[in-house]
């Protein structure tokens, strides 16, 4: 079928995670992610809409769901979705950059969305971002979370968070309240690893931005 979607690996409970490639302009380049689930197929914010990725992706079932992490990352998630005929959700705070979502999520507290899968609001790289936790071990993190192969941890875009650095500390200490070995990220690099080894880096993460001045260098 061509390289793209390219295949990253499998959760314990059956999904099967892949690259899409073709990444968008309109989304600054943004990783986007499908992923391929018994109870529906996932988009995790949105690649270029092309003939051959689309007819790769129909090949294996298409698509239930379109998950936007947050406004900057929409790219051709319409498109996506009318294919589709997928449900698209993004976070109230950021719709104004997908008014053809038909689920919105609100408030800050994690909430289910599919079988398997978590919304959990991020605010702090912009007042809508989410980040989405899939079968416990995928957590899908936009630009709020990524792996530094640089400095070899998880780290955050202390120069890019446009809404709130003091947000974004709060919902990263959130996040250490939740089990995940994985992180897929929008920008910069993604990384698997054990569970309890990741808690360890998120929770010295929010230590950091807690403790340092946001435009102290590496994070």
């Amino acid at each position: 079928m061509g390289l793209y979607p390219q295949h990253l690996g499998d959760t314990g409970a059956g999904s099967s995670v892949f690259f899409c490639g073709f990444c968008s302009p309109d989304s600054f380049g943004a990783n986007a992610y499908f992923v391929r689930r018994p109870d529906g197929n996932l988009l995790v914010d949105s690649p270029r809409f092309t003939r051959g990725l689309v007819k790769s992706i129909g090949a294996r079932g298409g698509l239930a769901h379109v998950l936007l992490t947050h406004r900057d990352d929409v790219a051709d998630a319409d498109r996506w979705a009318a294919e589709f005929s997928a449900r698209v959700w993004i976070h109230d705070d950021d719709r104004g950059a997908a008014p053809f979502a038909t689920d919105l999520v609100r408030g800050r507290d994690p909430a289910p969305i599919a079988p398997g899968v978590t919304v959990i609001p991020t605010p702090g790289h912009t007042r809508g971002s989410v980040v989405f936790l899939v079968d416990d071990e995928a957590l899908f993190t936009g630009d709020s979370l990524y792996y530094s192969r640089t400095l070899g941890r998880l780290s955050a875009f202390a120069d890019v968070c446009w809404y709130s650095w003091r947000e974004q500390t709060a919902s990263i200490e959130r996040l250490a309240g939740h089990r995940f070995s994985w992180v897929l990220a929008g920008h910069g690099d993604r990384h698997r690893g054990d569970a309890a080894a990741m808690h360890e880096q998120i929770v010295e993460l929010a230590r950091r931005m807690r403790e340092r001045p946001r435009d102290e260098g590496d994070w």
